[in-house]
């Protein structure tokens, strides 16, 4: 549970750094965005995830950006637990060291969903904590000069990296199941910054 605490209280350090060269430096015409996850909907399936994002600071190609979003997977049948649904309100921080290169703390937290369960029959609900790290790289669709003239500017960004269930409030049994393990995570979001 330390390793939580310090990890939550990393995370929240990190948000609230606003150096103050940068705040005087190059102030983002775009600082906010939104982003829709195109991937999960596909594979793995079922899973659809956005976001709200807001650009904290920039000093050239430094740049911090803070977000809050939702993940939704609802009702799947899975053979080793039965139904299975989980919503999560998710939040981090994506730092930014050169053009769109960035890495990425991201945490969730939200209640999980097992009904008929594969072992045992009964129904569990449970509120889960999920940790993760990230990194990846964001296209920007339209030129610098171009994205301060318009209104909206899209961009795609793809992320890989590893998601880790860290606490669950009642976990519920699953066959074959050692343990919880990293998970690899892929991503490929559509979003606008305006």
């Amino acid at each position: 549970m330390k390793l939580l605490s310090l990890f939550a209280f990393a995370t929240l350090l990190l948000l609230l750094h606003t150096p103050a060269q940068a705040q005087n430096q190059e102030s983002p015409s775009r600082r906010w965005g939104a982003e829709l996850n195109l991937l999960w909907p596909i594979f793995p399936g079922n899973i659809y995830k956005g976001q709200v994002t807001y650009e904290t600071w920039r000093k050239n190609d430094f740049a911090g950006d803070a977000y809050v979003g939702f993940h939704i997977r609802p009702f799947e049948f899975r053979e080793a637990e039965g139904d299975f649904a989980n919503y999560a309100l998710t939040f981090g921080y994506r730092q930014f060291v050169w053009k769109g290169l960035h890495a990425e703390v991201y945490q969730a937290f939200g209640p999980g969903f097992n009904r008929n369960n594969a072992l045992d029959g009964k129904d569990y609900s449970s509120w889960d904590y999920e940790v993760g790290l990230l990194a990846g790289y964001r296209w920007e669709f339209l030129r610098k000069e171009k994205r301060e003239k318009n209104r909206v500017s899209p961009y795609l960004s793809t992320q890989h990296g590893f998601y880790y269930l860290a606490a669950q409030s009642n976990p519920h049994p699953i066959k074959d199941f050692s343990g919880e393990k990293p998970i690899y995570v892929g991503t490929l979001n559509l979003g606008i910054r305006f």
